[in-house]
């Protein structure tokens, strides 16, 4: 993928328990997410349901820090 708005490390993201999701702050009032599924797959693309802003979520998936943020 191309152009992201941003780039953001997982530790400046915020975590939602209930819908077990990361999320941070977009532009437009909403907020990008990704879930933990999602970062299990390596995947680092967050998106805003409400635009069309991406954003590159920065994580090491080997990292033991990582291991246990995701698990």
């Amino acid at each position: 993928m191309g152009a992201y708005y941003d780039e953001v490390e997982i530790e400046d993201m915020a975590f939602d328990e209930v819908k077990k999701v990361y999320h941070y702050p977009c532009p437009c009032g909403d907020r990008f997410e990704i879930s933990k599924a999602q970062l299990r797959d390596c995947e680092d693309i967050a998106i805003c349901p409400s635009c069309s802003l991406i954003i590159r979520v920065i994580f090491d998936p080997v990292s033991a820090r990582t291991l246990l943020i995701l698990s």
